[in-house]
């Protein structure tokens, strides 16, 4: 997609501002020319082939809000320079090869609302920093993450999905998750630690995956009768 209206060097030039090439096969590596492509907001390279990491010279992108490098064989450690991406709003890097621990730069993401990790080979904890954000979709599943899920996902208010199959983390669920009054989506699998017991569910929940997590007590009464349940 183009815009015609983005004249500030009175260059005559049309810009692209999208760019979406999913599913074409590509091989290869990222190319850092990326760049060249002053005025580009959306990147969407799902579902191909290419390997390698992603350049450093794209930290320089300033106007990019949506980054998908979903399904692809990206490898490496997912690079802190990512937290230059100031205007990023969506990042995807599901289903790739990064391994080593989450990048704490990610906390600086201010604007981000959508942080898609699953379905690699990472590991540690969620990085502290995380708590900057304020994301209403985070997905982290199938990795080799450690530690408990931390407390301050409680404190993402604006939260609608949250998938953690078997992410590597530990129980139980801080109570402050199950307090989010936007959550609807929540789906947590094969995760140790002591007995949790499930005494609140978000009203408006519509998904609910709580499988292998050592769940104790029985399901409140208000499951049942909310209305808004489509799976559990």
């Amino acid at each position: 997609m183009c815009n015609c209206t983005l004249n500030l060097n009175n260059d005559g030039y049309c810009h692209i501002t999208s760019l979406y090439l999913k599913t074409l096969s590509f091989s290869g590596e990222l190319p850092p020319e990326i760049t060249n492509l002053t005025y580009l907001e959306i990147l969407d390279l799902t579902r191909n082939y290419i390997s390698g990491n992603i350049p450093e010279e794209w930290a320089s992108m300033k106007h990019l809000t949506y980054l998908s490098l979903t399904s692809n064989r990206l490898s490496g450690n997912i690079p802190g320079y990512l937290g230059s991406f100031r205007s990023l709003t969506y990042l995807s890097l599901e289903a790739n090869q990064f391994s080593g621990t989450i990048p704490s730069q990610l906390g600086n993401l201010v604007n981000l609302t959508d942080l898609i990790l699953s379905s690699n080979q990472l590991e540690g904890t969620l990085p502290e920093t995380l708590a900057n954000l304020n994301l209403t979709n985070f997905r982290a599943s199938d990795n080799n993450l450690s530690g408990r899920i931390p407390d301050f996902i409680g404190n993402w208010s604006n939260l609608d999905r949250l998938e953690l199959y078997a992410s590597g983390l530990e129980g139980p669920i801080p109570t402050a998750i199950l307090s989010l009054e936007k959550l609807t989506d929540l789906r947590i699998t094969d995760m140790s630690g002591p007995e949790f017991n499930l005494t609140n569910i978000p009203p408006i929940v519509k998904k609910l995956v709580l499988r292998n997590i050592n769940l104790t007590g029985v399901i409140p009464r208000d499951v049942w009768t909310s209305g808004s349940l489509t799976t559990l």
